[in-house]
């Protein structure tokens, strides 16, 4: 018998987490939000940065404390050091990602959501061959307890273990991650006329991936890289991050440091079991070509909450109801996100050479940078043009495409 009951318990209190549990707790359903942390959003592990005011006010007022910089354009340097500058108003902005993370939990608990640090979930409880709870561990009082719920959400970010736990995923390859390290830096040189977010290409700074500047403020950035594990030769990502920082900014003070990673793997098959589904960073839900996943989180989260409040008003939380949640993630972000799989495993695997040329034609076509961003199948249409064999590939993505 659980300790404690609740209709919904969500595993992380990161923006899929919080969205969810604000939207079921809204709807009237008992909601359990568990965070492993002391300190919701802390520490960050993130860019920071987000896309246009009106995606992110979907979910949640974008308040002056929240942001950092705006975004007022980007600019690629490819690898042979190449600028390619485009000024895009509006585009997104630099957020505290603390602070934004705790405004997500705020919301949760005004809309009715118990919201817990210091616990961590320790597995999942299963009853006739379905999820039914969970085990917790109180790490501030150092007890064990269990949870009912009609629906468990893992909701743990790149370090998910609970939807392995219910079978949906498993451990990702060295081919499925970023290695990243940023710092925050203060007395960095940026663009007068941005702000402006920097990618850098090349194997030089960033095998497999890019790196980054994105500004926090007039003379203040989060500088870092992400990188392919499997092209690094066993250099770590801290290392090409300090080649990087002697390149780009070599007099700037480092005021903060992180280390983790980020999901590159293409999309999971399924989102659901009996009586448990995964949203966010956890279900893969991040874009594999950028790594930027906050607005798909809240994205996947809404669809998520929809679906978990029909499912209990119907008393049906079997696999086959939960399932409707992944027909309408692929059927929204989904589709794209398995794009940019493929426009990722194709681009960044180009040696130098090929993406300086790569990058001209990218950056000299009309049309492939819409209001959300860069166009994915036009991307990989360009990728393959006036090279058979990486066009070769790219109709073999689009032939896989699901």
């Amino acid at each position: 018998m659980p300790d404690e009951r609740f209709d919904v318990v969500i595993i992380g209190a990161g923006p899929a987490g919080s969205r969810t549990a604000a939207v079921a707790a809204a709807n009237g359903f008992s909601v359990l939000v568990l965070e492993k942390r002391e300190r919701i959003g802390y520490p960050v592990r993130c860019a920071e940065a987000v896309g246009p005011r009106i995606d992110v006010e979907r979910f949640l007022e974008l308040e002056d404390r929240l942001i950092s910089s705006p975004v007022n354009g980007a600019i690629v340097f490819a690898p042979d050091g190449t600028k390619f500058k485009a000024k895009m108003p509006g585009v997104g902005f630099v957020i505290d990602r603390e602070l934004f993370d705790q405004s997500l939990a705020d919301i949760a608990g005004k809309n009715g959501a118990v919201v817990r640090t210091s616990s961590q979930v320790m597995g999942l409880i299963e009853e006739d061959g379905r999820i039914a709870g969970v085990k917790v561990k109180d790490l501030e009082n150092d007890t064990d307890y269990t949870v009912g719920a009609r629906i468990v959400v893992g909701a743990d970010g790149i370090e998910a273990i609970s939807p392995r736990w219910a079978g949906l995923r498993r451990a990702f390859g060295l081919d499925e991650i970023f290695s990243c390290a940023e710092f925050t830096v203060e007395g960095i040189e940026l663009e007068p006329d941005g702000p402006f977010i920097e990618f850098h290409l090349g194997r030089r700074f960033a095998p497999g991936g890019y790196a980054w500047v994105f500004p926090k403020g007039p003379s203040s950035a989060n500088v870092g890289v992400g990188v392919k594990p499997s092209m690094t030769n066993g250099k770590k990502a801290i290392d090409f991050l300090g080649d990087f920082l002697e390149h780009r900014c070599p007099g700037a003070r480092v005021k903060r440091t992180i280390v983790g990673g980020c999901g590159a793997a293409r999309e999971l098959q399924s989102l659901a079991t009996d009586g448990f589904l995964v949203v966010g960073e956890a279900a893969n839900h991040n874009n594999p070509f950028s790594g930027g996943g906050i607005i798909n989180a809240l994205e996947a989260a809404d669809i998520a909450g929809g679906v978990i409040c029909e499912a209990l008003g119907e008393n049906d939380t079997s696999a086959g109801r939960l399932s409707v949640y992944t027909k309408k993630w692929k059927k929204s972000v989904g589709r794209n996100n398995t794009l940019f799989y493929h426009a990722a495993e194709i681009f960044y695997r180009l040696e130098d050479a090929e993406m300086d040329r790569m990058i001209r034609r990218l950056t000299s076509t009309p049309g492939i940078i819409g209001e959300k961003g860069v166009k994915p199948l036009k991307m990989l249409l360009v990728l393959g043009a006036g090279n058979p064999k990486i066009m070769f590939k790219v109709i073999g993505a689009l032939i896989k495409k699901r």
